[in-house]
């Protein structure tokens, strides 16, 4: 019977076989030797460069095949000088994050560009923002990670001097400082004003607004995109109904209870964001109204479960992996010298579906 050979992997990017302890080691060094060829011209192919032949790369990878070689990448982390782990700073706590469709999008796209530079990613959230900030601040001064990408809050800001300050990269998902380009978001207010075009275009007047509190930059744009497209039709947005949540589908659901026991109920609400619109939704089929027959809505994400209702939200498409592939990019241009040359402002897109009707 032929011997099972096991391979153990060290994290030196060696091989050790327990053929009977006959196989030492195997090393770049060693690869190198067995292909008749340099340790750098191994590097080369290991890191896929070019200016390498077709006849001695397949040379290479098969002795590498044949060894089971398998590269270390703290060596070779070391030999650049670099971690090969990304930070990732979310200044929500793990439940909100994770109750989150759109921040779970995001980190889809940096993921799946960081992938791509074999990098890792290390999440930090924290129960309050200023702990978070305060976190990657201390690991940027570390060797721990070679630069963070950080979603933006209101919290966040009076740090970024001090962020500025830092020698390792940095890039922000929100809305830059005035001077500073290192910053990817979508237009909130081009997606707004879009929205609200469509509540008067379909005649409604009275159209509630459900935002949140504490604001980040992204929803103020947003109110202003609604501000903007009310006044020139001639409609001022009236502070009655404008009402605030949290994000949450429940915040939705209080703040529909609330509008629908008015005197004068509105007649379409546009929620900043679409779980707080799921939550009206609910409120208006809960207090017998039907959708969009007697009260119109609108979101703002396009999340997976907007599609899958009966009827399917109309909501404004905001691409967050788009958003943080970009940021990924920006991140990783940063980190070899180049210019942050990523699009800044992703678009946003108006998906009209069964939620939105006539007044």
């Amino acid at each position: 019977m032929t011997p099972i050979r096991i391979a153990v992997v060290d994290v030196g990017g060696t091989v050790a076989s327990d053929d009977d302890n006959k196989q030492r080691m195997t090393t770049i060094d060693e690869i190198a030797r067995l292909a008749g060829v340099s340790p750098a011209t191994v590097s080369k192919v290991l890191n896929n460069r070019p200016y390498v032949s077709d006849l001695t790369r397949a040379r290479i990878e098969r002795v590498i095949a044949e060894t089971g070689f398998v590269p270390s990448q703290r060596a070779r982390g070391l030999s650049q000088r670099r971690s090969y782990i990304l930070g990732l700073l979310i200044p929500y706590t793990s439940d909100e994050l994770f109750a989150d469709p759109h921040l779970l999008e995001i980190m889809r796209g940096i993921e799946a560009e960081t992938n791509c530079h074999e990098y890792n990613l290390l999440l930090s959230t924290s129960r309050a923002a200023l702990d978070a900030v305060s976190a990657c601040l201390r690991m940027l001064r570390s060797d721990v990670i070679d630069g963070a990408i950080m979603v933006e809050t209101l919290d966040i800001l009076p740090y970024t001097d001090a962020l500025s300050t830092q020698a390792a990269p940095w890039v922000m998902i929100g809305y830059p400082r005035q001077g500073d380009v290192r910053a990817v978001h979508a237009d909130d207010y081009g997606g707004a004003l879009l929205a609200t075009r469509h509540l008067i275009n379909l005649g409604h007047r009275h159209i509630a607004v459900i935002t949140s509190t504490p604001r980040p930059f992204a929803l103020e744009e947003r109110l202003r995109g609604v501000r903007d497209a009310l006044a020139t039709s001639g409609l001022p947005l009236d502070e009655r109904l404008l009402l605030t949540g949290d994000f949450s589908i429940e915040s939705g659901e209080r703040a529909g209870a609330q509008l629908l026991a008015l005197p004068e109920p509105p007649s379409a609400v546009f929620a900043l964001n679409d779980r707080m619109a799921l939550g009206v939704i609910r409120s208006a089929l809960a207090h017998g109204k039907r959708v969009p027959e007697d009260l119109s809505v609108v979101g703002f994400d396009d999340i997976a479960l907007a599609s899958l209702l009966n009827p399917a939200l109309t909501t404004v498409r905001q691409p967050g992996f788009a958003m943080g592939q970009a940021a990924a990019r920006g991140f990783f241009a940063l980190l070899d010298g180049q210019p942050f040359a990523v699009p800044t402002v992703i678009p946003t897109e108006l998906i009209v579906r069964g939620t939105s009707g006539k007044a």
